[in-house]
């Protein structure tokens, strides 16, 4: 009995020790220190093309419900029309998420640069959500439109409460000078506010050209599996130093040793995309100063901060 009870203690002691190990290398101090230096909320809610689980991405209902459930930062991408207006939308092409194939069907797979302003706003970009997902179906989402980016700041903007917009340059190069179009409207709206604006991009072209643009907006170097394998996690901590305040990894290469090394660097590490609260506690305790999530509404309970309204008593209240 005594030598069981030895190797149980032994092994809960090695277990504790490497556990202490694991935070320990993950320096989650520095990371809140330095989200305390930007005013950046910490630990961050980032609601990844709005409440997307909930409503169709990146639409207004979306972001109207990660907005009043309470979420930091709407998250969005930005793309440019042919007659040159921002949208925010995802895919290089309408075909996931929109009726396009009906509407322009000749044209289906052409890049969004390809459409105008008035092209866009004709597609359907709430149906295939219904399609896809029965149980958590609206009529109302049927025929919801694509958003301009001014749109989606007026949603940001009508809260009672400070809510940010993290923003992604969508493949920039496609778009040259993408970013002083964004910073001009942002500033034509009072937006250029460093504690409610975040700049985005897996480009350290693109960031480079934000920090020109407005360098008072923290920038954050997206990072996939494919870089971090390709360049090494180093030289992508060095690069997200040397052009922004922040990384953000997938989530499949945001080990602890990974971020505590970013954090050293000074800089703050957004997660992404993580749904799951098993993976929201794993990731924690890997470090994570916040998440892109689609499930906003479980982070923010994940986190103790329980929304004033449930999502459906808010899609109601919106007519949704």
């Amino acid at each position: 009995m005594k030598r069981r009870l030895s190797i149980f203690l032994s092994i809960s002691l090695i277990i504790a020790a490497a556990a202490v190990m694991v935070r320990v290398s993950a320096a989650p101090s520095a990371g809140k220190a330095a989200a305390e230096r930007l005013g950046i909320v910490y630990p961050t809610v980032i609601a990844h093309r709005g409440a997307s689980y909930l409503a169709p991405e990146a639409t207004a209902p979306a972001y109207i419900l990660a907005r009043d459930l309470g979420a930091d930062f709407l998250e969005t991408d930005v793309q440019r029309t042919s007659d040159g207006v921002l949208i925010a939308y995802h895919d290089e092409t309408f075909e996931r998420t929109t009726d396009v194939a009906v509407r322009f069907p000749a044209r289906a797979k052409n890049p969004v640069a390809d459409f105008s302003l008035a092209e866009v706003k004709s597609l359907d970009a709430g149906s295939w959500f219904n399609a896809r997902n029965p149980e958590r179906a609206r009529a109302s989402y049927r025929g919801l439109q694509i958003l301009t980016f001014e749109e989606v700041i007026a949603i940001a903007s009508a809260s009672r409460r400070p809510v940010g917009l993290y923003i992604e340059s969508k493949s920039p190069e496609l778009y040259p000078g993408i970013e002083y179009d964004i910073v001009k409207v942002l500033a034509a709206r009072g937006r250029l506010d460093a504690r409610r604006t975040i700049f985005q991009s897996f480009s350290g072209e693109s960031l480079g050209v934000f920090a020109k643009a407005a360098p008072a907006i923290p920038r954050v170097y997206l990072i996939d599996e494919k870089m971090e394998k390709e360049t090494g996690w180093k030289n992508l901590v060095r690069a997200a130093a040397g052009s922004g305040a922040g990384i953000g990894p997938v989530g499949y290469v945001a080990y602890p040793w990974n971020l505590g090394a970013a954090h050293r660097a000074g800089l703050i590490v957004h997660v992404y995309t993580v749904d799951a609260p098993w993976q929201f506690s794993a990731l924690n305790f890997f470090g994570s100063d916040g998440f892109f999530t689609n499930r906003c509404d479980l982070l923010m309970e994940y986190y103790g901060r329980r929304p004033g309204m449930a999502p459906g008593d808010i899609l109601e209240k919106f007519k949704y």
